[in-house]
């Protein structure tokens, strides 16, 4: 058994996928028989429900939230103002029990990495799960790095970056994110779901689930909607949902559709996670489009979690063909299509439909192969490679 303090500067619970994530994480490593303890800021949240309660987890997690001022919430501290101030105050609070409780934990488990200055040096091992490396300060992010124990690199090209950085003296693996396969069991009956809907037993359903932007970057909502009319307009019948915040895009999007689609296409904004197992498995395809873009986020950085809970569906998938994926998936088990083609993307759903038999032999390769990616074995080999490292 190993005791882990997992450090997090995020609002927890939390709506973003940032805030599952660590649910799905802390969850594996208790059901895995370790003692966690989760150290997280003082937020106000509109979430009024408890972790636990919110991401569905059975077993209780001591979560401390650390400190009385949410610096992000603040009119004095807007923005980026705002997080550093949060990320000081916890990291000040953070290094301050960490110091006094050095024997309770084996490992420091942290996806920030400006939470290191304050965690390092403490005479705890560093596990640091890398989701982005930063733009500027490189000199100093490579110092941090140099203080942690293990790095877990989210993708192939970003180990590959850090090792072209000069990331040589501490060890880095490769592990995406990951899936919880117990949620798509004991679900309602697709005809249920898709009745819920208003779609025919033998209307295709295009689904998508994820959000529809975020950290200022477009997640191929533009893309999807331009293949949905070019299906339209070639006469196809079918249905889709588009499921996922912020509301804002939500009502943009749905401004900047045409008649002909609006009674086609279905907005159901953001809804619960545990929710969404149900909406996938309801599906015909479920899509993950993107833009055409250089962004590091997606030559380099995206393990997205909707691609894992897509392979759990066992349903056909139709992806945008971007090099981080391919950690994951391959042309057996999805049907790629252009990055920023709607034209391309319409193609590959029509391909599918047009071949259910060799679509569907895709979707059970694509369920096989995700079994490896379960949160508990994710950080069996992640607890594996630190152990080795500190024995």
């Amino acid at each position: 058994m190993m005791k882990v303090a997992y450090c997090t500067n995020v609002r927890l619970p939390s709506e973003r996928a940032h805030g599952h994530q660590i649910a799905k994480v802390t969850e594996a490593l208790k059901d895995m028989g370790h003692e966690i303890e989760i150290f997280a800021p003082y937020r106000k949240n509109v979430i009024e429900q408890s972790f636990e309660s919110y991401y569905g987890i059975t077993s209780p997690i001591r979560l401390h939230h650390l400190g009385s001022t949410d610096g992000i919430a603040a009119w004095w501290a807007p923005g980026i103002v705002g997080l550093k101030l949060t990320t000081y105050l916890l990291g000040k609070n953070l290094r301050k029990i960490l110091k006094s409780r050095p024997q309770d934990f084996d490992f420091l488990y942290t996806r920030t990495p400006e939470l290191l200055p304050y965690v390092t040096g403490l005479g705890i091992p560093v596990i640091l799960e890398l989701h982005r490396i930063p733009r500027i300060g490189t000199r100093k992010f490579l110092r941090l790095l140099r203080s942690c124990k293990l790095i877990v690199a989210l993708t192939s090209p970003m180990r590959q970056a850090l090792i072209d950085m000069g990331v040589s003296d501490v060890p880095v693996i490769v592990e995406g994110d990951g899936v919880d396969l117990h949620d798509f069991e004991a679900l309602p009956s697709i005809k249920d779901t898709r009745s819920s809907l208003g779609v025919a037993e033998n209307t295709p359903l295009i689904v998508y689930a994820g959000q529809l932007k975020s950290m200022g970057l477009s997640k191929g909502i533009p893309e999807l909607l331009s293949a949905l009319e070019l299906l339209h307009d070639r006469g196809l019948e079918f249905r889709a949902v588009i499921a996922g915040g912020p509301e804002s895009e939500k009502d943009r999007f749905i401004e900047s559709m045409s008649e002909g689609l609006k009674s086609r296409v279905h907005f159901t904004g953001h809804i619960a996670h545990l929710k969404i197992p149900t909406l996938l498995t309801a599906a015909d395809i479920l899509v993950y489009p993107a833009p055409k873009s250089e962004h590091l986020f997606y030559t380099r950085d995206t393990s997205p979690l909707k691609l894992f809970e897509y392979m759990a569906a066992g349903k056909p998938i139709v992806a945008a063909d971007l090099p981080p994926l391919h950690d994951a998936v391959d042309s057996s088990m999805v049907t790629f299509c252009e990055p920023g083609s709607g034209d391309s993307l319409a193609q590959a759903i029509l391909m599918v439909l047009e071949h259910r038999e060799e679509s569907q032999k895709k979707a059970r390769l694509a369920r096989g192969h995700v079994e490896q990616f379960t949160w508990e074995k994710r950080m069996e080999r992640i607890l594996k490679a630190a152990r080795l490292i500190t024995s």
